[in-house]
């Protein structure tokens, strides 16, 4: 009698069972917000054709041109934990899910982007390719006109650069107008009426001038 009266007391109470359980529960709640919640692929946020092309409609636009190389780039996931309400991706930037790679890398990309830059509805292209004589990045445009395509050269950039820059592209205003940064603190940046979508290369943003029938372009990164 005396020995089942022990057993009884070095038995845990149900109720102390219970907390135990909702201490472990707790605990393990607060690492998971701890640790910054669930996990989102910021990469994401850069989808080819806005900011890539494939090796295959690249190729497509570039066959015919001589003396030029296309430029690969490769896609890397990043994940980033999210915190509250904030967006853990607010200052992720193209150079942080893209780099240079070789034409044979596995999943590798061309640098250029896709758009409709007159407004008319035709799928225009940007390729960004390099000058086999001296290496220089020269921006192609490839503007669609029914059966034809018209190439435009945008302005060269560097030979010596180690991140990627672009193109990327993105769609033209629902206002119909472009706001440039205002760098000079002045209260208002440049501004532009645009029928197309924009190209972005480097420090510019270009957009399509009908009635000089060529690109114009803002510095849009000081």
């Amino acid at each position: 009698m005396v020995l089942f009266r022990s057993l009884l007391v070095a038995d845990p109470p149900r109720t102390v069972l219970q907390r135990i359980c909702l201490v472990l529960f707790i605990v393990l709640i607060s690492e998971g917000v701890a640790r910054g919640g669930h996990a989102i692929d910021c990469s994401e946020r850069f989808p080819v054709g806005a900011f890539a092309l494939t090796q295959k409609e690249a190729a497509l636009h570039t066959a015919q041109l001589s003396g030029w190389s296309l430029v690969h780039i490769l896609k890397k996931p990043l994940p980033m934990r999210s915190s509250g309400s904030e967006d853990p991706c607010e200052l992720v930037y193209g150079f942080d899910v893209f780099e240079f790679t070789a034409a044979t890398t596995p999943g590798a990309l061309v640098a250029g982007c896709a758009g409709d830059f007159r407004g008319n509805g035709a799928r225009d292209y940007v390729v960004l390719l390099r000058r086999n004589v001296d290496g220089r990045y020269v921006p192609h445009v490839f503007l669609t006109r029914g059966p034809t395509v018209d190439v435009m050269e945008l302005e060269p950039h560097a030979t010596d650069a180690s991140v990627w820059f672009g193109p990327f592209c993105r769609p033209k205003p629902q206002t119909g107008t472009f706001q440039a940064p205002d760098f000079e603190g002045a209260g208002a940046g440049a501004r532009a009426s645009v029928v197309g979508d924009l190209v972005t290369v480097g420090w510019w943003t270009y957009y399509w001038r009908p009635d000089l029938n060529r690109f114009g372009a803002i510095l849009t990164t000081d």
